[in-house]
This record gives structure tokens, sequence and C-alpha cells, in this order.
């Protein structure tokens, strides 16, 4: 049901999860598919397991890749930059086009968590994108970052991506902080396993500063009215602390058009979409998926 492959996004070899329908025979009428875009970590393994494999279940071929610097992908390390993501994420529905079976005219899109701020993106940008879905996505770079600090220590890192921008264009040199600067973990909430784990792979721990510097820009709630009137699913926790609702899904939201929807998860937290640390909010989530593809794709 599920091999890995490859597929190029600027030059840049592409790791990637390609699942097939278990009914599905060569010969048979073509379906539809669905892109499956991860988080922050930036890898197939994480977020993108157990949704690909269920729709996959449904009858869709799914596509989870890496981001270029990301698990099996080739680019640099610890470089975060979301218009490179989305690149990367535009030459997988290509990838996904040339698949034998897979209907290009009903490809969706399934983003969680950053994916969902790319979901948003890359659909607004790109027609193939018939239906998105934003589970737990960031809306704004600058205000979920600011979300995340203090106001002491948003002050702190403005100023730090300030002078490391400009040793960067006097000299060529990085500057590296912890991953979990720039994005803390939900520290009551056990961290979604990894199959890396398993594999041995390692997590990519440090980001550079322009990681930051290029989020400040990337705003997907001021693109989000172009999507329509292809239709819109979000899904966000309600005591969501690393994707505060108010600065993420709720803003993007807003600023979608009809048709669309809103899904709360009552009390929810941010990794609690993860089968692993939540089944049962996992199975509702996944339903409301299924449901939305199955409507509109």
């Amino acid at each position: 049901m599920r091999k890995e492959i490859f597929y190029y996004s600027d030059g840049l070899k592409i790791s990637a999860y390609l699942y097939h329908p278990n009914d599905w025979k060569a010969g048979d009428p073509p379906r539809p598919a669905v892109i499956c875009i991860t988080g922050y970590s930036g890898r197939k393994d994480l977020a993108t397991i157990d949704v690909p494999e269920r729709l996959a279940q449904e009858g869709y071929f799914t596509l989870a890749p890496d981001y270029r610097g990301f698990g099996h992908a080739e680019g640099l390390k610890g470089r975060h930059r979301p218009l490179e993501q989305a690149q990367d994420t535009y030459d997988g529905i290509t990838f996904l086009e040339t698949v034998e079976g897979v209907d290009p005219d009903r490809i969706g899109i399934y983003g969680t968590s950053y994916g969902g701020a790319h979901a948003i993106w890359v659909a607004a940008f790109d027609e193939r994108v018939k239906v998105a879905i934003s589970a737990v996505g960031v809306g704004n770079g600058d205000k979920w970052l600011r979300s995340v600090f203090s106001a002491y220590e948003w002050v702190k890192l403005k100023e730090k991506v300030r002078v490391a921008a400009r040793e960067r264009v006097l000299t060529g040199k990085r500057t590296m902080v912890p991953r979990t600067y720039l994005c803390p973990d939900d520290l009551d909430k056990p961290k979604p396993k990894l199959i890396e784990e398993v594999h041995g792979i390692a997590e990519v721990n440090e980001y550079d500063l322009e990681s930051a510097e290029a989020l400040f820009r990337y705003r997907p709630e001021w693109v989000a009215g172009r999507i329509s009137p292809r239709p819109v699913l979000f899904i966000y926790g309600e005591d969501d602390v690393m994707v505060p609702a108010e600065d993420g899904p709720l803003a993007v939201y807003a600023a979608c058009v009809e048709p669309k929807k809103l899904v709360r998860i009552p009390h929810g937290r941010h990794n609690d979409i993860y089968k692993v640390v939540n089944p049962e909010c996992f199975e509702r989530c996944v339903k409301e998926t299924i449901a939305w593809f199955g409507k509109y794709l």
C-alpha cells in the first residue's frame, strides 16, 4: 500500500511516501488524490502517517513528502523556509499528476500544524488544489511566533534576528539556534513517536535564525480569500497552546470565503490530532477529513 518515491523540486531530490488505495488495480477508473503536508518537523514520518494511510483505505491515492533538508530529502539542514516548502508541495502535486490511476482534476491537500499554513498558501496560489483541509494550522508566522514568546523574549528575538541578518548578508555566516527556541513543544502532551526513531534517522535540532526572519513574512491568512469557491475545512484545538486558535485557525477561517467549515476539538491541545497521542480525538478529526473530501473531491 505504501512505497517510498522521489521527485525533484528546485533540483533537490525530495523523498515522499506514495500510498495506493487497497482496492485499485491497473485499468480501473482514475481516483482522487490528496497531498498530505507535515508540520514544523518537516518529515513525512511524523504527522503524515495515520491520515494518508486512512485516506488510502478510503480509496484515495495519497502523497506525504519530506520538506527539503528534512528526513530523506536533499537540501541544507536547519533551513526552514515556508515558500520553499510550498514549492516542494507544488511539485508534489505535479508528481501526483503523473501517477497511474490518479485523476489530475481531483487533487486535494491536507496539512497539519505548519503544514496547515502551507495547505492554505498552496491552495490560494495553485488552482489544481480542488479541496483543502488545514488542521491546527498556523495562520500568520509573525503572530504565531509572537504568541509563543513572552513580551521580553519577543523583543530579544527580533533583535537577534536583526543582528543575524546583518551578519549573514555581510559574511554569509548562518546563526543557529535550537529548534525548540523557535517552536516550543507542548510539555503537557507526549511528543508523537517518530518512525525515524526506529530507523535511526536524526531529527534536525538546530535551525538558522533566517528561518524566523522568513516566518515573519509568511502570512497565509492574507491570501485565504483567494481559495473560494473551492472548499476549505479547518480543525482546531480549543486549548491549543502551540498554535493558539485566535491567531491561527480562527483568523484564517474568518479570512476565508464560503464554502468553508470550522471543527472545534473541545479542550483539545495541539498534539491531540495525532493518533499516538489521543486516538479518540484523531478518530473524530479523520472522520471529518474523510467526510469533507468525500463531499467535495
